[in-house]
């Protein structure tokens, strides 16, 4: 019994011991897979002050492979687009990759040392370059951009693979975060299943300089608590920047020769200012890692849609761009004229900010639907007439035929035909049903109610304010509100928004029937402005069912008093002050961590990480 009892014993250690140095091999592991992330995250933050070395201090001459654009030694696939709107032709683009193909055919096998190199082969990302190699093995490669100014961070991604668990052995990329007028080395870290480095090879090229005078380093301002700052890239929408242009053209002249009048055929240069516009993105110190050009226009928003990314390229075009850069389809609205954003009801349509192609028309008070499929365009909701007796009234009231009387800013798909529409000049906030039918129908609203003194129909569609239990009572900022003419306001829970921009609805499943959130930027501006020189973050949580709202969050920032956005990601919030050409990262509490300042009138910025699109 008792060598039973010893044996019992002696299993029974070498069992914990055994489970112990299992738990400590685990433990082990995890350590080192969150040393890994955080290593990955700080190479990711694009900080100068975060980055211990640069890598280009590293890179010995001899092994760099240098690449040129043009020239006798020229090794880079170059392919010319005369003009912005040529860039956005599916033939063109299509071309353009027939082309990259053919090469790749001719030459026979390319290698990460003989890798097939493209300038910006689709025209659609001034910043990058296109690659194309295979390996020997399966694996994934890390891509690090440095470039010889203490004022520039290294820029370093894993690119994205097309195999699923993203190792692969025929890789092709956009590499983009490229610097404009700089020599930049590429350094390409290719890593094996066990993230062990097998192979490193660094290209050099001496990119260009922006052909449309974008900003390489934009002024970067109060900073606090970088450390705390995104990680991403933040994607500028702005007015375009203006150029003059030299064009000479052949004119006839009558001159006396020889005491008789003759004409002569001679150069006359001449000088016009023209507008470039692109969407820009920028790293969190300010520097320029991609270029996005557009025909004479820029929107207001970018969307996701079939592994690719859907923006307005020109006033009546939406392009769908894949992750090399090609333009897969463009959409073309007949008839209209964009002017502000759009967005996807997930069944093939897109809604779109937009007015008829006709002299005389009301800027910024119709909702165009665009049908993906078959090309068709549509005026899915107007305003003018859904609410004829404010158009009459607003017309009236003004003198003028032809008033910004909604001046419609943002618009939301909630479910089928039906959209939440963002008026600034109402300071009101409508949802829609039955669009794109000969009877749509105003749902509700949400505004102050006596925005509507005058309509006793749409006054009674207005919600009724709710407060949160324990919540305080009226705020502050409510006894401020500007105007002595309006009748005196009924005491209220909380002061509702003015001027307001960017709406975004959020339905999460924790959410009951008929419940959701509407977050936005509060200009505080125009009808019922509070008298304060703040712009706010607004989230209301919204009852269609108890036919109320109540205002769930509130965060104060320096006023904007048109344009501009503001949206929450994890800890942080992304604002664009357009009043003042600014844009801002802040903490939860709206502390600033970091603020930017550009040349150009701004409208809005987002923040991406780009994951799964051109990095992983």
């Amino acid at each position: 019994m008792k060598k039973k009892l010893i044996t019992v014993l002696v299993t029974s250690l070498l069992m914990i011991a055994a489970i112990g140095a299992f738990l400590w091999k685990m433990n082990s592991m995890s350590n080192k897979l969150e040393e890994k992330d955080a290593q990955i995250i700080n190479e990711e933050k694009d900080l100068v002050s975060m980055q211990d070395t640069k890598a280009v201090d590293s890179i010995v001459a001899s092994d760099v492979i240098p690449l040129y654009l043009s020239g006798d030694r020229k090794n880079v696939v170059t392919i010319e687009y005369p003009s912005k709107k040529s860039i956005y032709s599916v033939e063109r683009s299509l071309k353009a990759e027939e082309t990259l193909t053919d090469v790749k055919g001719r030459t026979g096998l390319y290698e990460p040392e003989t890798a097939l190199w493209a300038y910006n082969p689709y025209g659609t990302n001034n910043c990058s370059m296109y690659v194309y190699f295979n390996t020997s093995g399966k694996c994934y490669c890390r891509c690090t951009i440095s470039v010889k100014d203490d004022k520039i961070p290294d820029f370093t991604r894993t690119l994205q693979s097309q195999a699923a668990d993203g190792f692969a052995k025929e890789h092709e990329y956009q590499v983009t975060g490229l610097v404009p007028g700089k020599t930049n080395f590429i350094i390409m870290n290719f890593y094996n299943s066990n993230d062990e480095i097998f192979n490193t090879v660094t290209y050099s090229i001496d990119m260009p300089e922006s052909s449309i005078g974008s900003e390489t380093i934009i002024k970067s301002g109060n900073e606090h608590g970088k450390s705390k700052i995104s990680n991403g890239l933040y994607l500028v929408f702005s007015d375009g920047k203006k150029d003059r242009v030299k064009t000479t053209r052949i004119v006839t002249r009558r001159v006396r020769r020889n005491g008789r009048t003759v004409t002569r055929r001679v150069k006359k240069n001449t000088y016009k200012n023209v507008k470039n516009y692109a969407i820009l993105l920028y790293d969190n110190s300010g520097v320029l890692r991609g270029e996005i050009p557009l025909d004479g226009y820029c929107g207001r928003n970018m969307q996701m849609l079939y592994n690719g990314i859907a923006y307005a390229c020109a006033d009546n075009k939406i392009a769908l761009v894949n992750p090399l850069g090609q333009v897969t389809k463009v959409y073309k609205m007949k008839g209209y004229k964009q002017d502000g954003e759009f967005t996807y009801d997930g069944f093939g349509n897109f809604y779109v900010i937009a007015a008829p192609n006709r002299k005389g028309s009301v800027k910024r008070s119709c909702i165009v639907k665009l049908e993906l499929e078959s090309g068709k365009s549509s005026t899915a909701l107007d305003m003018n007439t859904l609410l004829a007796s404010v158009y009459k009234k607003e017309t009236r009231d003004s003198g003028r035929t032809n008033p910004n009387w909604i001046d419609i800013n943002s618009v939301q798909v909630t479910g089928i035909n039906q959209l939440l529409v963002s008026s600034q000049a109402l300071s009101s906030i409508i949802k829609v049903s039955n669009v794109s039918s000969l009877m749509p129908k105003v749902d509700y609203i949400i505004s102050n109610k006596s925005i509507w003194n005058g309509f006793k129909g749409l006054k009674k569609k207005v919600l009724e304010k709710a407060q949160e239990e324990n919540a305080a009572q009226a705020t502050p900022e409510t006894e401020g509100i500007v105007s002595i003419l309006d009748e005196p306001e009924e005491s209220e829970l909380f002061a509702s928004q003015a001027g307001q921009n960017a709406i975004l609805y959020e339905k999460p499943t924790s959410l009951g029937e008929g419940q959701y959130y509407l977050s936005m930027l509060n200009n505080n501006s125009g009808v019922k402005a509070l008298n304060n020189n703040k712009s706010y973050y607004y989230r209301y949580l919204v009852d269609e069912t108890a036919g109320t709202y109540m205002r769930v969050d509130t965060i104060p920032f320096n006023k904007t008093t048109d344009e501009g956005n503001i949206e929450k990601s994890d800890d942080v919030f992304i604002y664009c002050n357009a009043s003042q050409n600014k844009f801002m990262e802040t903490d939860s509490t709206g502390k600033l961590i970091k603020e930017f300042t550009v040349d150009r009138n701004l409208y809005r910025v987002y923040k991406y990480d780009w994951k799964g699109f051109w990095f992983s």
